[in-house]
């Protein structure tokens, strides 16, 4: 079908830009946002995707406090191939100078949670990795992805009480992404794939910025810490030369409670250039429950799912910890302060399990 969008010169196939290069369902291209208080009082969680083939685009916006999660999630057909307008609902995102700042908004609702913000920039956006993995021909992960960090400057309101949103108390990263991958349009049992893949059990995704660089990296492994796959990178101010550097491995010595409780990590990242960077991480007391979200499916919904023209949902989680509220286990991401040779920065330190 010809959509408005076909009339700009930005085509990368034969078809028209309503379809993407296959009619793989699990096709996507989004957005993941994360904010973190430094004093870890708050972290706000924003997300939006499209999904060409299905025709729905989709998001969530989780506002997170030690104490509790409020989520709110909304989907919508794609009306005329509206990939563009990134309003779900009441939930809303805009580029308002590309790599540099976006401005996120989540409108009030019946959760009693609202904002309105800008992100920008303080680094230069990482270049995009492509992962790929496929078991007999059919392909687990094709995505290409990228990172960004920087500040946050605006207002967040909670059951009518305003916080507000400085650069020097609010840090922020975001992830782009876009291919496909597991967990999208289809529930599917991947497990026997993960395996023949040699996959691991578990991940760890972590994005932390401090004064002169910030660090990204993805590992999987298994239960004892084996690692199988890895990539990282690490980008430098401009102040320290702007430079990007592949990250060869990371040597993690993580801390846990009884549990699987996460309280912190000290990791050796070793850079491809033989340089060595000790960055140790501190759990702060807000994380961000990616269930919330539909991260790895919430009552029956994953991500890219049909839900008909317009839904919204969205619940609170009062207490939001899993040990306590069995609900909201899944995907954990752990607001972190992050430590380097005097050096003090925010970010996000995810895993698969644990609390």
């Amino acid at each position: 079908m010809t959509t408005r969008l076909d009339d700009a010169l930005i085509h990368q196939n034969y078809g028209t830009l309503d379809n993407v290069v296959e009619d793989d369902p699990r096709w996507f291209d989004r957005f993941y946002f994360n904010l973190q208080a430094v004093d870890g009082s708050l972290s706000i969680a924003q997300g939006i995707g499209v999904y060409p083939n299905m025709r729905v685009m989709d998001g969530f916006g989780l506002f997170c406090t030690p104490e509790l999660q409020v989520n709110v999630r909304a989907s919508r057909e794609l009306v005329n191939g509206n990939r563009d307008e990134m309003d779900i609902g009441p939930i809303h995102a805009e580029i308002l100078e590309p790599m540099k700042r976006w401005r996120y908004r989540l409108d009030d609702n019946e959760h009693g949670v609202s904002y309105d913000f800008e992100y920008c920039a303080n680094f230069r956006p990482l270049e995009p990795l492509r992962l790929v993995s496929s078991v007999d021909g059919h392909r687990v992960w094709d995505w290409t992805h990228f990172g960004h960090v920087g500040r946050v400057k605006g207002w967040a309101m909670i059951d009518g009480k305003e916080i507000q949103l400085r650069q020097d108390r609010h840090w922020a990263i975001r992830d782009r992404s876009w291919g496909v991958r597991p967990g999208v349009a289809v529930i599917q049992d991947t497990s026997a794939w993960f395996r023949q893949a040699n996959w691991g059990s578990r991940y760890n995704w972590v994005c932390v910025q401090l004064e002169s660089f910030y660090l990204w990296y993805f590992q999987t492994h298994e239960v004892d810490g084996t690692g199988r796959f890895f990539e990282g990178l690490v980008r430098w101010s401009d102040e320290a030369g702007g430079a990007q550097e592949k990250v060869a491995k990371v040597v993690r010595k993580l801390d846990f409670e009884e549990g699987e409780h996460f309280r912190g990590a000290a990791v050796e990242v070793h850079l491809q250039s033989g340089r060595v960077l000790d960055v140790n991480m501190r759990r702060l007391p807000t994380s961000v429950r990616l269930r919330g979200g539909n991260y790895g499916g919430f009552n029956g919904i994953i991500h890219g799912m049909k839900q008909g023209p317009l839904k919204i949902a969205g619940e609170r989680w009062a207490p939001c910890d899993p040990r306590k509220n069995p609900v909201s286990m899944g995907i954990q991401e752990h607001v972190v302060e992050a430590t380097y040779a005097g050096q003090r920065g925010y970010g996000i330190f995810e895993v698969s399990f644990g609390t």
